[in-house]
């Protein structure tokens, strides 16, 4: 008996810290269908959950061990992170990254207008039209949408699972692309949308990328 409580013990303290309450906080988002905006296409999507917040630096490194981000900061995002290892963080804590489409539901917090908290832009929910060098920020700082969800306007644009199909020019062959979405510090207000995309190679490291987990 005693042996196994010390073999129970010792896996236990091989565990990742982040699976005993140092990993984001999810949110379940509900199963229902889902409208597209940018192809006005109504789906179905079954009910999944996302971290509310971006991972950070330190839980990333926890988990990953050392990192070169750009710029430092314990919570802030972490960034200069491939589609392959943000991938492979989250597969480690049993997870995975959010598809385009999860992305924009968990994103728009079941509302209907441009940003999802209203019409306009607004600075009390996210960071946008920073300098470069001054970088971005601390997550959770602004306000949630409607499901609890920080940053996913502006920040950090974020990974997703979704590949962007396109082929090369010279090769024909299918290029190694991921779409990342949501705007970052340093882009216009018309680029933090719910729906605000572009595709970027899977090895990118960019000073204003990160992402956050689905399960």
């Amino acid at each position: 008996m005693l042996r196994n409580v010390i073999s129970i013990l010792m896996l236990i303290a091989l565990l990742p810290a982040n699976l005993f309450g140092k990993a984001p906080e999810m949110a379940l988002i509900p199963a229902g269908e889902f409208n597209i905006e940018a192809s006005n296409r109504l789906i179905h999507l079954d009910n999944f959950y996302i971290d509310k917040t971006e991972v950070t630096q330190q839980e990333y490194k926890e988990v990953m061990g050392r990192a070169n981000f750009s710029f430092k900061g314990a919570n802030h995002p972490a960034e200069q992170i491939s589609w392959y290892k943000a991938a492979s963080y989250c597969k480690k804590l049993g997870k995975r990254l959010p598809s385009q489409e999860e992305w924009e539901k968990a994103a728009k917090g079941q509302t209907k207008t441009k940003y999802f908290w209203g019409k306009k832009p607004d600075a009390a929910y996210a960071w946008y039209g920073g300098d470069y060098d001054l970088g971005h920020h601390p997550v959770g700082q602004k306000k949630p949408n409607s499901f609890g969800l920080f940053d996913t306007s502006g920040n950090v644009w974020e990974w997703t699972s979704t590949a962007d199909a396109k082929l090369s020019e010279y090769s024909g062959e299918t290029l190694d692309k991921r779409v990342v979405m949501g705007g970052a510090f340093n882009v216009s207000a018309n680029l933090i949308t719910p729906n605000s995309r572009m595709s970027l190679y899977a090895k990118s490291r960019l000073f204003n990328v990160g992402f956050r987990c689905a399960k």
